[in-house]
């Protein structure tokens, strides 16, 4: 066994999108979802499959599915991690969205079973994306410190508070078909070239605006971040599904505008982005 260099590590799931350099610089573990998508199913970062997911949504014939990480996923995330510290904190995918939380919860107890010097605590993050990936890196950066098991919760429990996600959806046609929206209300925002922002928080779900133009749902989000973040120090992860352009819209703004110690663009995970289709662009923050 690896000597142990920190006493609590964090393990999350791959619906937060983070690259390959954010969990090996933050020491994560990071357990893999599965997407389905024309009848071929993918695993996350095994092979490359999902790096032009959109491009194969915006043609796919079928609806795909997800699957949240199997508890044996979950089981050797948990098992590598206590390699090198004892406690093990666990950012979830909210359990509203995914089956993820009680997988990791059972994993939790497997490993309980394999090795009683091992702590896990699995955490609801109540969030997903871009938002979870800012709380699993506030939990990292506490972790990597060496802070304790009930520091590293206190601040993944901040964050979880304090976090939203607003996004500008391209077309309503995808929820439509995940059974989210009535037709009519396709049909409404097409012919009126509406593109919905909506926001995904803890208090807060749903639409908070139907503007006409991507322009002007670019800057209804930038509105809603400078609301937040004027002044502060803020924490900012773009994010886009497929539309690079719309994110360096945004990327050039946050930039100019507000004084981030976190900041990256994101590509919005299969997870989320099969049920919103391709050309969603936004962002989720936070303040200190």
């Amino acid at each position: 066994m690896n000597e142990r260099t920190n006493r609590v590590v964090v393990v999350t799931d791959s619906a937060s999108a983070l690259s390959q350099d954010q969990i090996a610089e933050n020491r994560l573990f990071v357990a893999r979802m599965e997407i389905t998508i024309d009848g071929r199913t993918y695993v996350d970062g095994s092979d490359g499959g999902l790096d032009d997911f959109y491009s194969q949504l915006a043609v796919a014939t079928e609806i795909p599915t997800t699957s949240a990480p199997r508890p044996a996923e979950y089981l050797e995330r948990f098992r590598a991690a206590s390699e090198i510290g004892n406690d093990i904190f666990c950012v979830s995918v909210s359990a509203r969205l995914s089956a993820a939380y009680d997988a990791a919860k059972l994993a939790a107890e497997m490993i309980s079973d394999e090795r009683s010097d091992v702590t896990v605590r699995v955490f609801d993050s109540e969030a997903a994306a871009s938002s979870q990936a800012l709380i699993a890196l506030g939990a990292a950066r506490v972790a990597m410190a060496g802070g304790s098991l009930d520091e590293v919760e206190a601040v993944a429990r901040s964050v979880a508070g304090k976090v939203r996600l607003v996004a500008m959806l391209d077309t309503l046609k995808f929820i439509h078909r995940s059974g989210r929206v009535p037709k009519i209300a396709v049909w409404v925002s097409s012919a009126l070239n509406i593109k919905p922002v909506m926001e995904y928080s803890t208090d807060k779900i749903g639409a908070i605006g139907r503007p006409r133009s991507i322009r002007k749902a670019l800057k209804r989000i930038q509105d809603e971040m400078n609301s937040d973040l004027a002044g502060k120090s803020a924490h900012v992860n773009v994010m886009h599904a497929g539309a690079p352009d719309r994110a360096e819209i945004l990327r050039s703004w946050v930039e100019a505008n507000l004084e981030c110690p976190e900041f990256f663009v994101t590509q919005f995970h299969p997870f989320m982005g099969a049920h919103t289709g391709p050309g969603l662009v936004g962002a989720s923050w936070w303040a200190e």
